[in-house]
């Protein structure tokens, strides 16, 4: 964010323009930490810029009806950012993974500077086309993991292995299935071989940015679990 880095960029400047030596201890979405006594004049001149983002961080963007929480194999917290990632785009299914999504949600109001919690990295929305054996082992990769985030199609699995997938609607081919997700796992991230060397279509949105604005369309956020993973063991 544009104001964020502006306000790290001044911090820096001062500290190190600044005779005194200080040394930072720890630094979060809005609050940097130094141990030592700070300059009067440097703390009124940062003050106004984090103000600035506690204002923006603390805005209420909506209200989440249930608490979204993370979990395997299937999650409401996957299912809320996979559900609403795919009405962005023409994409036929979507994935991410459950270590990008960093916190839960819970009942309550929802604000700003919780989605930055929920997705910090600056990760954009790419579309890319997988053909049926692929597909098929990204499916697998999800079973082997024990379940992560996606949206689109349903899996059905006995002691851990495919008895079968649906999509949740035709395809008008099985060979180019557009799925989308986010560029770091396009390129591999988390072992998703299954999008290696695929052609990668940017949205032009980041995954933070499709669910800030999807909260601030909808006052209320109702997500459940719908079973579209189903994992049995005898």
């Amino acid at each position: 964010m544009r104001i964020k880095i502006i306000y790290i960029y001044t911090l820096f400047s001062f500290l190190i323009s600044c005779s005194t030596t200080y040394n930072i201890e720890s630094y979060s979405d809005s609050v940097m930490i130094v141990n030592e006594q700070a300059d009067s004049n440097i703390l009124s001149i940062i003050k106004p810029y984090q103000d600035k983002i506690k204002k923006e961080m603390d805005e209420v963007i909506s209200f989440s009806y249930y608490d979204l929480m993370k979990g395997k194999p299937e999650s409401t917290i996957g299912n809320f950012v996979t559900d609403l990632c795919l009405k962005y785009t023409n994409a036929d299914v979507c994935i991410m993974n459950n270590g990008g999504l960093r916190t839960s949600i819970y009942k309550g109001e929802i604000t700003r500077g919780k989605i930055y919690e929920l997705m910090p990295f600056e990760n954009e929305l790419v579309v890319l086309e997988l053909n049926e054996n692929d597909f098929l082992g990204l499916v697998n990769y999800i079973l082997k993991r024990k379940g992560e985030p996606f949206s689109g199609f349903k899996i059905i699995a006995k002691n851990n292995k495919l008895v079968e997938y649906s999509f949740n609607h035709e395809l008008k081919n099985k060979n180019k299935i557009r799925v989308l997700t986010s560029d770091y796992l396009a390129n591999g991230g988390d072992k998703m071989w299954f999008f290696k060397e695929k052609k990668q279509e940017k949205v032009g949105l980041k995954v933070r940015d499709a669910i800030i604005d999807y909260c601030m369309k909808n006052d209320t956020i109702k997500v459940e679990l719908d079973n579209r993973i189903v994992i049995e063991n005898e």
